[in-house]
């Protein structure tokens, strides 16, 4: 099929206006989270197989039932021959099928697309990717949108932790943005609120009850530069991003550097400091301006390894899903799945300027 740059569609259109230009040429699964959005995605399935329909020729909407099952249903639609696979629900949606999707260091099938309809708390990799936030916008641009070979990171733990139960050595793959330090205790607090507020709201408020009980911990860095070079820091942080993609934490732009192309990770830590201060540069979460945030280190990076230097776990974050280790190892794999976006302006240029909201 000849792709073509997704326009928005007016969420008014009916099915007749659809009929005549939907996508033929591939099937859909839908992997759907009933649970997302407080249960919101569950109630609206007729919604959303009306959109399908209207979108595509051929599609098949597929329930998860719990934990990691989002990742099953996922490599089993690529094995059965899908073209697209849609995670709908929150990032935690999306970064379970990423994991269904990407075995080793490459996708499961070269033909097979991944892409999310947007229903979650923080969904912030549809900022990433730019996916329109209406139920029928966001199915368009499944069915027309620019299909990228786009990179993915890989956490793998090394120290403490580092082998589960069953003696395999621990690693999750993640799509938009990891984090350490505080990031994982923000997400922590997220994870265990009522998330009926909304994303922003729920992570301010857990990001403010982190900003007043945790503490900068000593940690060691060793990363390798663009140029091949390996640098190192050791200081006491209070957090690190570690960005594939330019969002997190309900709408944090922490990775506006780079691209999700260019095989490299936006690298961003932040040192401690007063809680006035941190409070008053807070705005720079969220203004694309990070580097702004007094004393921050901005860097590019292929690998990063990051070594707690005191005896204690180091909160991790994955997607918006919180992990605990010792010493953690970051990585990219390049241009590792086919993802379609809507992405407005050109996305290999690190061109990040206008985004959907």
């Amino acid at each position: 099929m000849a792709y073509v740059p997704f326009q928005r569609v007016p969420s008014q259109m009916n099915a007749e206006a659809y009929q005549g230009s939907r996508n033929c040429n591939e099937a859909l699964c839908l992997v759907v989270n009933p649970r997302a959005a407080a249960g919101r995605a569950g109630a609206r399935l007729d919604d959303l197989r009306r959109a399908a329909g209207r979108a595509f020729e051929s599609w098949e909407l597929r329930l998860t039932e719990g934990p990691g099952h989002a990742a099953l249903l996922a490599e089993e639609a690529v094995e059965q021959g899908f073209g697209i696979v849609a995670a709908v629900g929150g990032d935690g949606t999306c970064h379970e099928v990423v994991q269904g999707m990407v075995v080793g260091l490459r996708p499961r099938s070269n033909r097979c697309v991944f892409t999310t309809i947007p229903f979650g708390t923080g969904s912030d990799l549809v900022r990433s990717i730019s996916v329109p936030r209406r139920l029928n916008e966001a199915l368009w641009m499944a069915a027309t949108g620019i299909t990228l070979p786009t990179d993915v990171g890989r956490a793998t733990w090394l120290g403490e932790g580092a082998t589960g139960e069953d003696g395999v050595l621990r690693e999750e793959l993640f799509i938009n943005v990891a984090g350490f330090g505080a990031n994982g205790d923000v997400v922590c607090r997220a994870n265990a609120m009522d998330k009926r507020l909304g994303g922003r709201a729920t992570f301010l408020l857990a990001g403010l009850r982190t900003a007043s009980r945790y503490a900068a911990v000593p940690l060691g860095l060793r990363w390798t530069a663009p140029d091949g070079s390996s640098q190192v820091l050791e200081a006491p942080l209070l957090s690190g991003f570690v960005a594939n993609g330019a969002f997190c934490g309900g709408g944090m732009r922490v990775g506006g550097h780079g691209t999700m192309h260019d095989g490299l990770l936006d690298v961003t830590t932040l040192p401690p400091g007063p809680l006035s201060q941190r409070l008053l540069d807070a705005r720079h979460l969220y203004d694309g301006h990070i580097d702004r945030i007094r004393g921050a280190r901005c860097f590019q990076a292929s690998t990063l390894e990051v070594t707690v230097l005191e005896p204690q776990p180091l909160p991790v974050d994955l997607d918006g899903e919180e992990r605990t280790g010792g010493t953690v190892r970051f990585e990219v794999l390049p241009a590792a799945l086919q993802v379609r976006g809507g992405w407005i302006r050109n996305p290999v240029r690190g061109d990040r300027g206008r985004q959907l909201r």
